[in-house]
């Protein structure tokens, strides 16, 4: 500890700011999860501890699950097969395209980069503008291919805005994949090449490999973003029609800041944090080295 005291020293602001900013408040919202604290009422001023009563009140609630299983299909859809997966292939095409001197690589950079970058409660409204069913987007193109039009947020509610949180987080991915396709050496792709390795098994065994780390991360923070998405699907269809698009997100926004139940909302919070930890693990124990 006496060698590193500068370390230590230097690394202080960092740890206050931490501290103050995500663990102080983590444990006040499990602390209020296990009390019936309130925006409005006597609650407000005089609440109580309840122990584990609104955890009971909770797992009776069907409302609850129905937006645990919207978020499982949300994240799953969104996250994993969507921004994952399509962040990959595009990263794969920008990669091959920058080493093969390909035209119009930075224009589908671009365009890709321009859905991230654009301020989310935006997006959501151009996509609620697009999904409209009488003046929308999609539907004037169905109607220019003969076809007819389809009432999107009504009949396909989760899959609309599944696809609307794709289009804005598969940049994020996709950088972080360029970014890390680049750390792979080049010589043991030519070795492998020379061994007859086609490109699958080359991705397969040398590119995962070494980036099993970079993966675990970037599987862990778009989990944990797309978990906590709130303003595009609330811009789209405020968690409707019914509670067909309402994740616990939305659930637990709704029970604190609208019910003003503030310590049934943070125990829908730290179902959140649940989840999240499950996914983590998960991921953890798929990409760890052996």
């Amino acid at each position: 500890m006496r060698r590193r005291k500068f370390l230590i020293l230097g690394i202080l602001p960092a740890i206050f700011l931490m501290t103050f900013l995500f663990v102080l408040p983590s444990l006040w919202g499990i602390y209020s999860s296990f009390t019936n604290m309130a925006l409005l009422g006597k609650e407000a001023a005089n609440f109580r501890f309840l122990g584990l009563e609104n955890y009971i009140k909770l797992f009776k609630d069907s409302s609850f699950y129905t937006s645990f299983v919207n978020t499982i299909y949300f994240v799953v859809g969104s996250a994993l097969i969507g921004q994952f997966l399509l962040g990959l292939i595009i990263a794969l095409l920008i990669d091959y395209a920058e080493k093969k001197k390909i035209p119009g690589r930075g224009i589908v950079y671009g365009i890709v980069l321009l859905a991230w970058i654009n301020p989310t409660l935006i997006a959501g409204f151009q996509w609620s503008a697009m999904y409209d069913y009488y003046y929308g987007t999609l539907n004037k193109f169905l109607n220019l291919l003969g076809i007819q039009k389809i009432n999107w947020l009504g009949t396909m509610p989760m899959l609309s805005v599944i696809v609307a949180n794709i289009w804005r987080g598969t940049a994020f991915t996709m950088l972080i994949w360029l970014s890390a396709l680049k750390t792979v050496p080049l010589e043991l792709y030519e070795a492998s090449k020379i061994d007859g390795a086609n490109a699958f098994n080359r991705f397969r065994y040398i590119t995962v490999p070494i980036l099993r780390d970079i993966i675990t991360v970037n599987l862990i923070q778009i989990t944990m973003a797309t978990m906590g998405a709130f303003l595009l699907i609330w811009a789209i269809t405020s968690g409707g029609p019914g509670l067909k698009t309402t994740t616990l997100s939305l659930f637990a926004y709704r029970t604190a800041f609208e019910a003003y139940r503030l310590g049934y909302g943070s125990a829908i919070a730290v179902i959140m944090l649940i989840i999240n930890l499950v996914f983590g693990i998960i991921y953890i124990r798929l990409f760890r080295r052996r």
